[in-house]
């Protein structure tokens, strides 16, 4: 029997190559084991011996962390971590890690490139070229504004929102950013304009979300925010699906109150066939796939697998996201 179980509950790929790879260049004796179930139920026979667990999309709620008699790390596949418990997992004492330097590049890119598809509307021209005709703009599609003259406002400007900002000032965007945790001096060394959420909303052409889920961003962007954002304006969601009011969005969208949308991410996913987005014109999609590439695929693996050496070892892995939780478990110390 091995000295050590790491249970893999979720990932997309169905071999594990690359975290076996990492694991056993630790030199420690560990079982690896894979699940393919995000249901917390499913789960509860298969961890409470399980020295770490590596996460993609299950939800690791109070009730599995509660079956955990061994786990030391839970690692994520991925930055968010919002489908775990945090505050279960630091009252047990079990570290909660991520990738937070994974996928920045992607994700920046893939937000430029729906901004640029929106501003170049390349869907209604491309259709319009599939149905035969050539030589003039779509009709009821008006020309687009130069780049140079618009804005993008970027809600969280973490590592993907900075690189975004960055990108989009070689484009000659004008940059406006909301971040309550960024200090003024912070704005004025990126180059980025601070505004707060309502200013920015009424004031940027293009809205880029890139902000984490907690309690304090879920329906960030409703009904009240759509009011306040220019009727030409696009919202560009990267972030998560819940952090947007998807009724809302829905009429906004349909009233025109705003020129359309670009989302990476929605409220469930995968969505419903039947869902009356999906059936809108003015709005572009894409399957949360945005840090999709080969690199990152790769980096997000073998340093999610490296999260569970480091613990096991003894050693503190790079990225922590429940110190505040485990502090407050161990009385602040």
């Amino acid at each position: 029997m091995a000295q050590y179980k790491v249970v893999i509950t979720d990932f997309g790929s169905a071999e594990n190559e690359i975290e076996q790879a990492e694991l056993s260049r630790s030199g420690l004796d560990i079982e690896l084991i894979r699940l393919n179930t995000r249901v917390p139920q499913e789960l509860l026979p298969h961890v409470s011996d399980a020295d770490a667990l590596i996460v993609q999309w299950a939800q690791i709620n109070g009730e599995v962390i509660d079956a955990l008699n061994r786990c030391k790390v839970i690692s994520r596949y991925g930055i968010g971590v919002d489908m775990v418990d945090l505050a279960a997992a630091g009252k047990r004492g079990i570290m909660v890690c991520n990738s937070p330097d994974y996928c920045i590049e992607e994700v920046a890119t893939h937000t430029m490139a729906f901004l640029l598809m929106l501003n170049r509307n390349l869907l209604p021209q491309n259709k319009h070229v599939n149905e035969g005709k050539w030589g003039s703009a779509p009709l009821g599609i008006e020309a687009p504004m130069r780049l140079s003259k618009q804005s993008i406002g970027v809600i969280g400007l973490g590592n993907i929102g900075r690189a975004v900002a960055e990108r989009a000032k070689c484009l000659g965007l004008k940059v406006i950013g909301y971040d309550p945790y960024l200090k003024d001096d912070q704005f004025a060394n990126l180059g980025i304009q601070k505004a707060s959420l309502e200013e920015l909303l009424s004031e940027a052409d293009y809205v880029a979300v890139h902000c984490p889920l907690n309690e304090e961003t879920r329906g960030l962007i409703s009904t009240t925010q759509f009011g306040l954002m220019k009727p030409t304006a696009f919202l560009i969601n990267m972030a998560r699906g819940p952090i947007v009011d998807q009724p809302a969005l829905y009429t906004a969208l349909t009233n025109r109150q705003i020129a359309g949308a670009a989302l990476d991410v929605l409220t469930i996913e995968p969505p419903d066939p039947n869902d009356p987005l999906l059936k809108l014109d003015n709005v572009i999609f894409s399957p949360h796939t945005s840090s999709w590439s080969v690199d990152a695929v790769r980096q997000l693996r073998m340093e999610t697998a490296r999260n569970v050496v480091d613990v096991l070892q003894g050693r503190p892995p790079r990225s922590v996201v429940n110190r505040k939780e485990l502090a407050s478990a161990n009385g602040g110390r």
